[in-house]
Order: C-alpha cells, then sequence, then structure tokens
C-alpha cells in the first residue's frame, strides 16, 4: 500500500498557515518585549524625575543672600536666572548661593556654603542615538563663596535624556501685604499661579535687591525606551513641576547682612627672649 502525496496545492496552503503562525508569534513577541521594556523604562523615569526634582527644590529652599559690604566687593549676583528657548523646550540657567553642604570635601571638610547652579548642554551624539536631539542636565557646585558667585566650580551631569528645563520666578507685591504683615491665602495663591502677572523668566538679585518670593521649576525627560522597536515613532515624555517657596529675605541694603567680614587681626607679638611673661593682655583674634 503506497502512502498518499501530498498535492502542490496543500503544500502551499500549509506553507501559508505556518507563515500566518510564525508572524503571528513573531508580533505577539515584539509586543511583549516592547510593552516590557516600556514600562521598565517609565518606572526608572518615575525614579529619577522626582529625585531630580527635589534636589533642586532642595537648594532653592536654603538660597542664600547678602546686603553689600564695604570689604567684600561682589562681581555678580547672589541670584541670578537666565532664560533661552521656549515654552516647549527650555534651556533656561540657574545660579546662585546656597545653605546646603557642599557635595565636594576640601581636606575632608565640607563647606556649609556653597555656590550652586542648574544649566543644559545638547548631547553630543550621532544622529539615529537615542541621545540625539536632547539635552544634559548639570549641577554646578563650587566649594564655599568667592566675589564671582556664577562662575567656576565643577558641573556634574544629573541625566542625559532631558527634553525641557523651564524656571519661572514670582516676586510678591509690596501691596500684597496688611498693616499687621499677614498674606491673604487666596492672594497668594493667585501671585504663584502660572502665567500671573507676578510671573518673570528672569531674575537678577543685584537689580531686583532681593530674592524671588517662589520659583517654579519644570523638567521635561525623554521617557521612550532607548532600544524599543517603535522608539521613533512613538516618543514618550514625562513631566514633573513644583513650585518652590524661597527664605524670605527683606531687600538686600546695607543694613540686611548675613556675615560681615572681619579684617584679618595682626598676630600678637612675641616677647623677646629672657624679656618675661607678658601679662599684658595679649592681642585677641577675630570671628
Amino acid at each position: 500500500m503506497r502512502a498518499r502525496a501530498f498535492t502542490l496545492i496543500e503544500l502551499v496552503i500549509t506553507i501559508a498557515i505556518t507563515a500566518i503562525i510564525v508572524t503571528s508569534l513573531g508580533y505577539i513577541l515584539r509586543s511583549t518585549v516592547d510593552s516590557k521594556i516600556q514600562v521598565e523604562s517609565e518606572i526608572r523615569a518615575r525614579r529619577l524625575g522626582p529625585g531630580l526634582m527635589e534636589i533642586i527644590a532642595r537648594d532653592l529652599r536654603n538660597a542664600w543672600a547678602t546686603g553689600p559690604d564695604e570689604q567684600t566687593e561682589i562681581d555678580g549676583s547672589w541670584f541670578t536666572g537666565k532664560h533661552s528657548g521656549d515654552d516647549d523646550r527650555g534651556e533656561d540657567e540657574l545660579w546662585f548661593v546656597t545653605s546646603v553642604d557642599s557635595y565636594m570635601r576640601y581636606n575632608g571638610i565640607t563647606s556649609d556654603l556653597t555656590e550652586v547652579g542648574y544649566y543644559l548642554k545638547e548631547n553630543e551624539a550621532e544622529e539615529g542615538s537615542p541621545l540625539a536631539g536632547l539635552y544634559s542636565l548639570y549641577r554646578r557646585e563650587d566649594f564655599l563663596v568667592d566675589k564671582r558667585p556664577s562662575e567656576g566650580g565643577l558641573g556634574v551631569k544629573l541625566h542625559d535624556r532631558v527634553v525641557s528645563f523651564r524656571v519661572r520666578y514670582y516676586d510678591l507685591p509690596r501691596d500684597a501685604l496688611d498693616a499687621e504683615g499677614n498674606l491673604d491665602p487666596a492672594q497668594l495663591e493667585e501671585i504663584v499661579e502660572l502665567g500671573a502677572g507676578t510671573e518673570t523668566d528672569t531674575w537678577d538679585a543685584k537689580d531686583q535687591e532681593r530674592l524671588p518670593y517662589a520659583v517654579r521649576i519644570e523638567l521635561i525627560l525623554d521617557a521612550t525606551p532607548a532600544d524599543a522597536y517603535s522608539r521613533k515613532q512613538k516618543k514618550r515624555y514625562a513631566v514633573y513641576e513644583t513650585l518652590v517657596r524661597l527664605p524670605d529675605f527683606p531687600k538686600l541694603d546695607n543694613k540686611f547682612k548675613l556675615f560681615n567680614v572681619q579684617p584679618p587681626t595682626a598676630p600678637a607679638a612675641t616677647p623677646p627672649a629672657g624679656g618675661g611673661t607678658n601679662n599684658g593682655g595679649g592681642g585677641g583674634g577675630g570671628n
């Protein structure tokens, strides 16, 4: 008894069914992998974004400034905010002094008064790279404070997939307080509302003679999985925003000083050899 052979039509149908099954399995597998990568990427962005915002907010909550001093001439400003770009892609810069302890150390000692700054740099990446067209966010830190608060220091990269970094500043109108110095909470909400009349894109404490009342930070990150199949077709963004209330410093005039630089005290004279002990109350040191 001879076995029945497959006809050409049967072979074609079998191959077609097999191709459909394999294609479907491949599509399901690819979709599953893309979904897994997408979820993992969003989880990373959700963890990283709030952490970045907290670092910036912590520095701002401890912003520091002082009035002019006869012996300390500042070439610059204690707090400077510059705006570049537009609302869709902000490339803002922020430079100020904070009382947050420095991350840098000098002979094992941290500084309790530090120059910091935040700025963007465009990634140097080849076309087609996941980093192409995006920016890196840097935190600049300078140990201690010198006469140029917005210069020097070391910039540390915080994240390299930034789409936009936008900073807005809010001033407290002088007539916002009543005779007792109180502020109506409802009025306060209007002052710091997005697009309010008190909102500005830049700030210079040297010109304004004070720090801003509040600062709004907006950070947009590219949360598109770098290794997803549809990375170029489907972009995903993570948007973070926070409003930070700054310390309530009065006008930075000669009467307001958080510190006072004292001239160095001359060292006490060394008694001559054989001259006995000097009981005249030796020279004291300044603070």
